[in-house]
């Protein structure tokens, strides 16, 4: 049996705290303001032996509607709800709003509790029961079980307990094959161990000296011990509350939001792509206009944001259409998280909506590839979702990537990649893919680029990849370009030469010029070896420009041919590879030594020396301690 998470819902003083009580034995309201108010302000936690021997965490929200953003986080990761309606004063106005986030947030299970059934007479329940199962008829939980029960007398509890075993046993365990991640909902601090954090785990599971990612910070940790119901376990799987010590971070350091993460495994975003459901405000039929500023909630975590429409300018209540979610403060969503809008001021639950795209482009007009894309994400259609994928970033990607972008384990999308029509190519020795049309598009761009370059720098002889890389597309990677310009090449469009790329039938003049400088520059160096004469007193000698000179030698020097180490000072590599030699030699017998020995080992002036001596510290061939350098040790 899957662990799996009860979360109450409900109007305030409907009983819920005192129901968990009456269920469990733990009061959930552990902060003495919460007992001198009679109120739940925080999430309370407890856990629940049913009948059957199984066991569920619970999770006790606060039905305040001051608090509703704490209900949003408890509800977060909850697999069955336990909806708390008293039979004395039956459905109120944080009854109907917990229930919208709970059919939003899709939670698929639950019992309905009508709470308080001493004080009310048999027939007031009845027609209290039939209201509740209208409204949860059009909901996540239509059908759920209706128990009459009252945590004073006892009166129903045995019932209650039933029912929730029996849902129990019908609801699927969460997806364990998804990486750890766990919302946090809790942080604190216990003297001798250190910061500590709850919350739901969503995916995956977690083990103690597990390394994890504090997003969306970025910040690494380290897990020092697990306890799920404060009990200490070796491993946490998912759909458990668990508790971990985190080593290495401070109590600052980590808030109520953040999500702790296997390392590497979520992106963060300021946007993403969505499937909205505008619910309307309560007691008002106005429509949800497009960038409308309101607040996300997203696990456990609030942010302001806007939502832009993308197939409307505005929604009445009840629709649902395709959108983006910009966000204020970044967020780390996965495909097929569940969210909650809120509106600005005053605050109402007013819908929310499935993440499909968690790193789309700006924009809210799709082209067709796009909306195709967006569609099969909502259609859970992962095999046109992965080839979608491609067509609409345009960039070569390996099936890691294309799985993580999606938020899907790479195996169910590594198949289709391969079998699909696509065009493959080595990017830094793995595998990555890419639709023709948008390989072709890419090549025709780099020579577009080349030939734009040339017309206004008709004297260079190329443009660095790097540079022409971010003329083209700047979300390429620099092996990603690398795999692209190679195919360019093939195609005769573009020639790569030390770092610096060009187009075949331009430059020609400026290539043979350079060339020729090269040549006459070339023994100048190798003469001069370790006491260089200025570019400008080599391009006298030679008779170049000394524009042109300065181009040569930085090719030469990322060629590999000059150690350049000012704008005004480049040596012959072969000759500093020697008096590297020397150097090494020489301290490996006497230790270490001053610069003026070396200077004398190296056989140079001082002014060539104390240049060179840094190089040789830079790349970590020698260490300076006070006068002295010694070789580093390996």
């Amino acid at each position: 049996m899957g662990s799996l998470v009860l979360g109450t819902a409900g109007h305030i003083d409907h009983g819920k705290s005192t129901l968990v009580k009456a269920l469990t034995g733990t009061d959930p309201d552990r902060l003495a303001e919460e007992k001198a108010r009679g109120i739940t302000i925080e999430l309370g936690f407890a856990q629940l032996t049913l009948p059957s021997g199984r066991t569920m965490g619970v999770v006790d929200v606060p039905g305040h509607e001051r608090f509703v953003r704490h209900m949003v986080a408890g509800a977060t990761g909850i697999d069955v709800v336990l909806l708390v309606v008293a039979a004395d004063d039956g459905i109120m106005p944080q009854t109907r709003e917990h229930l919208a986030i709970i059919d939003l947030l899709g939670v698929e299970r639950g019992v309905v509790a009508l709470t308080k059934a001493d004080l009310a007479e048999p027939d007031w329940i009845e027609l209290v029961s039939e209201e509740v199962r209208a409204l949860i008829d059009t909901t996540s939980i239509a059908g759920a079980p209706i128990v009459p029960v009252s945590a004073a007398t006892g009166a129903g509890v045995p019932e209650l307990l039933a029912a929730l075993d029996s849902v129990a046993g019908g609801t699927s365990a969460r997806q364990a094959g998804l990486p750890f991640r766990l919302p946090v909902d809790r942080v604190f601090t216990i003297a001798g161990a250190g910061t500590v954090i709850t919350g739901t785990l969503w995916s995956g599971q977690v083990a103690r000296d597990d390394a994890v990612e504090i997003m969306p910070g970025g910040r690494e940790a380290r897990v020092r011990g697990v306890q799920v119901h404060s009990a200490s376990v070796e491993k946490a799987t998912a759909g458990q509350r668990v508790a971990l010590n985190i080593a290495g971070v401070d109590r600052d350091e980590i808030s109520r939001g953040d999500v702790i993460t296997a390392p590497g495994t979520l992106s963060v975003t300021d946007r993403f792509d969505a499937r909205f459901t505008y619910l309307g405000v309560p007691g008002e039929d106005r429509p949800f206009e497009s960038d409308t500023r309101v607040h996300v909630h997203h696990g456990t975590r609030e942010v302001l944001g806007r939502v832009l429409l993308m197939d409307a300018s505005e929604l009445a209540p009840g629709q649902s259409c395709l959108a983006q979610v910009r966000l204020e403060e970044p967020l780390v969503p996965r495909y097929d998280d569940r969210f909650i809008v809120r509106s600005y001021s005053p605050v109402y639950t007013i819908g929310g909506g499935v993440v499909l795209d968690v790193l789309p482009p700006r924009r809210t007009t799709l082209r067709e590839q796009e909306r195709a894309l967006l569609e099969a994400l909502v259609a859970h259609d992962l095999s046109s979702a992965s080839t979608g994928l491609l067509a609409s970033r345009t960039l070569p990607m390996t099936s890691a990537e294309v799985a993580a972008a999606i938020g899907v384990p790479r195996s169910q999308v590594a198949d289709e990649l391969n079998r699909a029509d696509l065009v493959r190519l080595k990017v830094g020795g793995e595998t990555a893919f890419i639709t023709g049309g948008a390989l072709e598009a890419l090549v025709v761009m780099i020579e577009r680029e080349l030939l734009a370059f040339h017309e206004a720098e008709p004297k260079a002889t190329g443009i660095a990849t790097s540079a022409l890389r971010d003329r083209v597309d700047r979300r390429l990677t620099p092996r990603g370009f690398d795999a692209v310009l190679e195919v360019a090449v093939e195609r005769g469009v573009a020639a790569v030469d030390k770092g610096q790329v060009r187009h075949p039938k331009a430059a020609v003049s400026a290539l043979a010029e350079e060339q020729a400088a090269e040549a006459a520059l070339r023994p100048l160096v190798a003469r001069d070896a370790l006491a260089p004469q200025t570019v400008i007193e080599w391009s006298a000698e030679a008779g170049v420009d000394p524009g042109v000179a300065r181009r040569v030698l930085a090719r030469m020097a990322s060629g590999g041919d000059v150690v350049r180490l000012g704008s005004d000072l480049h040596f012959d590599a072969g000759a500093v590879a020697a008096a590297r030699e020397r150097l090494v030699a020489f301290l490996k017998e006497r230790g270490s030594a001053p610069a003026s020995a070396l200077r004398e080992v190296i056989g140079v002036s001082r002014k060539y020396a104390i240049p060179l001596l840094e190089h040789f510290d830079a790349s970590g061939l020698t260490k300076r301690e006070g006068d002295e350098r010694t070789l580093r040790k390996s």
